[in-house]
C-alpha cells in the first residue's frame, strides 16, 4: 500500500509519517529533505551572508545537483526556516523537480515490490508523485500554531518577552511566505488532492493525529479486499 502525505510547512506531516512508518513497518521518504539539501548546498556555495535579496541561478543549482550526495541527509541545519523557504524557491526549477521526482517514484516502486508499501511525504505527493496512491492524507494547521511549535523546538526559555515576540513575528512571517510560495508556484504547487483525508492538527496531539490516520488506512484496506 502506497501512502501519500502532503501538507503545509510545520503542520506535522513529518511527525505523522514517521509514526505511521513505525506502526505499519513501511519505509518512509521525506521528500522535503531532498530539496532542503540542495538549498543548503546552494546557500553555502553561492549565497553570501551580506546578500539581502536571494537570487537563484538555475545553472548553479543544477551544478550542485550533479555532485550532491543524498545519503544520510538528516540534519538540524536543514530544518531552518530560511532553508525551507529557499528550498521552496529552488523547487520551481523544472530540471530539478524532474530529477528528484524520478528518485521519488523509483523509491515508491521499489518499496512497493520489496516491502509491500511505503510512506512518502511532501508538497505534491498525492497530486503528482503518487496520484494513484491507495491512501492520501493532507495535513494542515494554523500559521499561529505552526509558529508556536517552531518556537518550542528552539527552546527559547532564557530570552525576555520582547526578544521572544520578535522571533515569533519573524518565524510567523517566514512560514507565511513559505505557504505563499508553495501554493502559488507554477510547477507542482501545493494542493489538496480531491480524494485525500484532510487533518487539521492545530488542536490535536501527535497520537490523536496518528489514530485518525490509522483508522482511515484500516478502512481503505478493508475496501480493497
Amino acid at each position: 500500500m502506497k501512502i501519500a502525505i502532503d501538507g503545509t510547512a510545520g503542520s506535522g506531516k513529518g511527525t505523522l509519517s514517521k509514526r505511521l512508518s513505525k506502526t505499519l513497518n513501511y519505509p518512509y521518504l521525506d521528500t522535503g529533505l531532498l530539496y532542503r539539501k540542495v538549498a543548503f548546498e546552494y546557500k553555502n556555495n553561492f549565497l553570501k551572508a551580506k546578500d539581502k535579496k536571494i537570487i537563484i541561478i538555475r545553472k548553479e543549482v543544477l551544478k550542485i545537483l550533479e555532485n550532491i550526495n543524498f545519503e544520510k541527509i538528516e540534519s538540524k541545519e536543514l530544518r531552518q526556516e530560511s532553508i525551507g523557504f529557499l528550498a521552496s524557491e529552488i523547487a520551481k526549477i523544472p530540471e530539478l523537480r524532474e530529477k528528484l521526482n524520478y528518485s521519488q517514484t523509483s523509491f515508491a516502486k521499489k518499496m512497493q515490490k520489496t516491502k509491500g508499501g511505503c510512506i512518502i511525504d511532501g508538497r505534491d505527493i498525492g497530486t503528482n508523485i503518487l496520484p494513484n496512491a491507495e491512501v492520501k492524507i493532507f495535513v494542515d494547521a494554523s500559521i499561529k500554531k505552526r509558529t508556536e511549535r517552531r518556537i518550542k523546538e528552539l527552546n527559547l526559555f532564557d530570552l525576555n518577552k520582547q526578544k521572544k515576540d520578535h522571533i515569533f513575528k519573524s518565524i510567523f512571517e517566514e512560514i507565511s511566505l513559505r505557504d505563499k510560495s508553495d501554493y502559488n508556484r507554477k510547477i507542482s504547487p501545493l494542493k489538496i488532492p480531491e480524494d485525500a483525508l484532510k487533518i487539521d492538527t492545530s488542536l490535536l496531539t501527535p497520537q490523536e493525529v496518528e489514530n485518525i490516520a490509522i483508522n482511515y488506512i484500516t478502512q481503505k484496506k478493508q475496501l480493497k479486499k
